[in-house]
This record gives structure tokens, C-alpha cells and sequence, in this order.
């Protein structure tokens, strides 16, 4: 009974104490639940306000912003209202600038017309006292009023021509004078003279007969192989081959040297030996073409224009060994072309080919400068080198500074001292002819050629030809002479006008 007692006083307890916690525990989840929804409450109320700030901060930056562009907007507004007025005000002034000059314009319009209408009634006036005063009609007086424009224009031209050499005179004589003594210093030559025989040394005089031959058959047969003339009797102890042909004299000497070191010397012999002495003399042209091109400094040339080169050995332009001039030439180009700053290479080209064609003109028709340009076309010479050799006689104007100093070079080249051996004949000839051309003007009284033909006296006709005159008839007499005549160096025109009056006194 006691112990069912106990045992419900347990339970009882151990109700109690469940019923104890778990209103203990449902007051604890109630204050848990309560302290939960407060943090919750807090939580929301946080991050609402941080949201808040953040809103915040973003339209705090982005009015920053906008007030930053609606600045910068205003600056570039500011600027460009100032650039528009300044444009503005430019604008402006250059339309005063242009009305100021139409307004100018018109005002010299207005007084060219104002002038030319004074020009006009002093005109009318002069031809109108003209008719009075000389009683000339209109036509003779507007005859006489062109002829004094005529003598006007002819003096000024005379003034304008003087005053031009005199200005072209002061900048280039002491430039030119330098470049040309300098360049002739440089220039060493040998005096060269041509010769249209030449002497072979006999052995003994027992060969002759046999050059002879049988009636003179030899002879005729050497001469008809050869193309030159053969003298044995002249001299004793040498014969004489004479042709004016130096390639064909010389084939003649080869060929007869041969014959006499042969000893056998016949009508077959002979075009043997002048068979083989123009082999050799075909080499030797070949070997010298070649000696003038590296003396020349020019490479690259055609086999064709080496043999060219090479028969200039054998060819003499008054008394001057073309080869020696065409050299000299190419030295003084050089030099010239040094000075000048000018293609040295191609000035020295135009002076080595100026004179081919002396090399052809016994074999072909024409001038040397037209068959020289025709083998510098033929075998593709530069246009400059063709327009040299047209140039250095004046068949064309220099188109290139190398060719002008081509034309330069050889007037050198042919001037200096023993550089040619004219004739007494040849001599005559160019003086009279130099003397002719003076004469062709009806200005001129009388011409006399002076110092070699360096210098042209020519006495004018005082009633024809006043101080004004005397210039432009010089100038044009020497662009006369230049154009007519050949001549080593310059030749001076020396005008002489004299007034004489003569009275005697009784």
C-alpha cells in the first residue's frame, strides 16, 4: 500500500517536474520566438537603411555627374559661341578688305578710263596740230608718229640688249674665265700634225727593181690592191707610199714591209701580203678602239663602236688626229663637267663620239655630225650624245649641260696652238668668206678681218646708222657670223662709225 503510495507520489513528481519544464521550456520559446522576431525587426530596419545610404550615395554621384556634364556642356558652349564671333568678326573683315579693293577697283577703272579718254582727245589734238603745223594728212602723220615708235623701240631694245650682256657679263666672266683656265691648265696636249706620205728604208737598191717589176706591173698591181701611190725614184735607198687615206697608207706600208722581208714580189705575192696587212691592220684598229675607250674611261661599248674608236687612229681633221682631239676632249669635258657639277661620266661620252662620223665620211654621203648621229642612233647611244654631236657644230641647241660642255671642249681643243694646220688656201678661203658675211648687211661700208680672222673691223654707214643702232647691229651681225661660219675660238665684230665734214677755206 505504502510502496503504491510512493510509486504514485513519483509519478506525481515526475508529472510535475515534465509539466515544470515544458513550461519552462514554452516560456523560453516564447522569449527565443520574441528576441527572434526583434532581430528580424532589426535586420529589416538595417538593411532598409543601408539600402537608404546607398540610394543615397547614387543620386548624390549622379547628380555629381549631370552638374559635371552640364558644366563641361556650357564650356564647350562658351567655346564655341567664342569661335562662332571670332569667325564672325573675321568674316567681317576680310568683306571690308574686299570692299575696300572692289571700291579700289572701280576707282582705277574709273581713272583708266578718265586717262585713257585724255590719251585719246591729246591724241586727236597732236594729229589735228600735226595737220596744221606740217601740213600732213592724217596717213602721212600716222606714218611719221610709228616711224619715231619704230626708232624708240629700236633703242630700248639696243639699251635692254646692252644691259643684259652687261649684267650677264659681271656674274659669269670671272666664274668662266676661272672653270676654262683651270680646266686648260689641266690639260696637257701634244702638237699633232698629219703627214700624206711616208718614207719605207730599203735594204739595198737592188729591191726596187723588183717592186717595179716587168714593165711596172708590180707597181700597178700594189697600187690598184692598195689604193695609194708608190714612188721609187725620189729618194735613194727608200721609196715613198703616198695616199691621203691614212687606213689605206698604212695598209700600203704593212703590205710592202711584208714584201720586201719576203723577197718575192709578184702580182700574187702582193695581194697576199695586202691581204694579211689589212688582217693586221684590223686587229690593230680592234687593239686601239679599245686603248682609246679605257683611256677615255667609258666601258660597256658595243664591239662595233670599238672599231669606230679604233679607225679614229687612222683619221686627221685639219692636220689633227681625230683619236688625240676626241681624248683631249674627253679630259677637258671632264674637267669642265667637274666644275659645273655635271655627269662627268656622260660629258665625257659626248666628247669620245662627237667626231665619229669623221671616221665613215670617206665611205658614206653627208656631213661627219649627220653620220655620226646616225651611227650614235644606230647603235644606241644616249639622246644627250646625239644632241652633242648636232650641237658642237650648231645644228642643234644643247639640250643638256653635257652637251654645251661638249660644244665648250672642242672649241678648246681646236684653238689652242698647233692643235690644226690650215692651209694657205683654207686660210684665204675662211677669211674671205668671214668678210662676205659682214658685208651682206646694207649698213655696213666695208669689213676687214683682222689677227687670223680673230677680229672683224667693220665700218659702218654713218648716215644709216646713229649711236643706238650700233649695238643691235653688232649683236646681230655676230649671231651672222656664228650661224655662217666655222672657227676655232671667238671672233671679235668691232663696229667703227665716223663723221667727217670738210670745208675749205679760201
Amino acid at each position: 500500500m505504502i510502496q503504491n503510495i510512493l510509486i504514485a507520489v513519483l509519478i506525481v513528481l515526475i508529472v510535475g517536474t515534465i509539466v515544470y519544464f515544458q513550461q519552462k521550456l514554452n516560456k523560453k520559446a516564447l522569449e527565443f520566438e520574441k528576441k527572434v522576431k526583434e532581430i528580424e525587426k532589426n535586420s529589416e530596419k538595417r538593411e532598409l537603411e543601408f539600402a537608404s545610404s546607398q540610394a543615397k550615395e547614387i543620386i548624390l554621384d549622379a547628380k555629381n555627374k549631370a552638374l559635371e556634364i552640364e558644366r563641361t556642356a556650357e564650356k564647350k558652349d562658351f567655346e564655341i559661341q567664342k569661335l562662332i564671333v571670332e569667325n564672325e568678326q573675321k568674316l567681317s573683315q576680310k568683306q571690308e578688305i574686299i570692299n575696300q579693293k572692289l571700291t579700289d577697283i572701280e576707282s582705277h577703272e574709273k581713272r583708266a578710263k578718265e586717262i585713257k579718254e585724255e590719251v585719246e582727245r591729246i591724241r586727236i589734238e597732236l594729229s589735228q596740230k600735226l595737220e596744221d603745223v606740217s601740213s600732213l594728212s592724217k596717213e602721212d602723220a600716222k606714218k611719221l608718229l610709228l616711224d619715231q615708235i619704230d626708232k624708240d623701240l629700236v633703242n630700248d631694245k639696243a639699251k635692254r640688249i646692252k644691259d643684259f650682256e652687261d649684267e650677264i657679263k659681271l656674274k659669269s666672266d670671272d666664274i668662266s674665265k676661272e672653270i676654262l683656265i683651270d680646266t686648260m691648265e689641266k690639260t696637257v696636249s701634244e702638237y699633232i700634225g698629219s703627214a700624206t706620205t711616208s718614207i719605207i728604208e730599203l735594204p739595198n737598191d737592188d729591191i726596187k727593181g723588183k717592186i717595179i717589176g716587168k714593165e711596172g706591173r708590180n707597181i700597178r698591181a700594189f697600187e690598184k690592191a692598195t689604193g695609194v701611190d708608190l714612188i721609187v725614184d725620189d729618194i735613194p735607198g727608200s721609196i715613198t707610199i703616198s695616199c691621203f687615206d691614212p687606213l689605206r697608207r698604212e695598209v700600203g706600208i704593212i703590205a710592202m714591209k711584208k714584201l720586201i722581208e719576203d723577197k718575192r714580189i709578184h702580182p700574187g705575192k702582193i695581194e697576199e701580203m695586202v691581204k694579211k696587212a689589212r688582217e693586221d691592220v684590223s686587229k690593230e684598229i680592234r687593239k686601239f678602239g679599245e686603248k682609246v675607250a679605257y683611256d677615255a674611261g667609258i666601258n660597256g661599248l658595243r664591239p662595233e663602236l670599238i672599231s669606230l674608236l679604233g679607225r679614229m687612229k687612222y683619221r686627221y681633221s685639219y692636220g689633227q688626229n681625230v683619236a688625240t682631239h676626241s681624248l683631249e676632249m674627253v679630259q677637258i669635258a671632264a674637267n669642265l663637267a667637274e666644275s659645273m657639277n655635271a655627269n662627268i661620266y656622260l660629258a665625257k661620252k659626248c666628247a669620245l663620239f662627237h667626231d665619229i662620223g669623221k671616221v665613215m665620211t670617206a665611205e658614206q654621203e653627208g656631213s661627219h655630225v649627220e653620220i655620226g648621229a646616225e651611227i650614235a642612233r644606230k647603235y644606241g647611244l644616249e639622246d644627250e650624245v646625239i644632241n652633242a654631236i648636232f650641237a658642237h657644230h650648231d645644228m642643234a641647241e644643247p639640250s643638256c649641260i653635257e652637251s654645251a660642255i661638249t660644244k665648250i671642249a672642242d672649241k678648246i681643243s681646236a684653238s689652242r696652238p698647233g692643235a690644226r694646220n690650215n692651209s694657205a688656201e683654207m686660210y684665204s678661203t675662211r677669211i674671205k668668206k668671214l668678210e662676205d658675211t659682214v658685208r651682206e648687211f646694207s649698213e655696213v661700208e666695208e669689213a676687214y678681218a683682222i689677227y687670223a680672222g680673230r677680229e672683224v673691223r667693220v665700218i659702218v654707214k654713218s648716215d644709216l646708222v646713229d649711236d643706238a643702232r650700233m649695238k643691235l647691229l653688232s649683236y646681230e651681225i655676230a649671231k651672222k657670223v656664228e650661224k655662217e661660219n666655222t672657227y676655232p675660238g671667238t671672233v671679235q665684230i668691232t663696229l667703227i662709225r665716223e663723221t667727217r665734214s670738210t670745208v675749205k677755206a679760201k
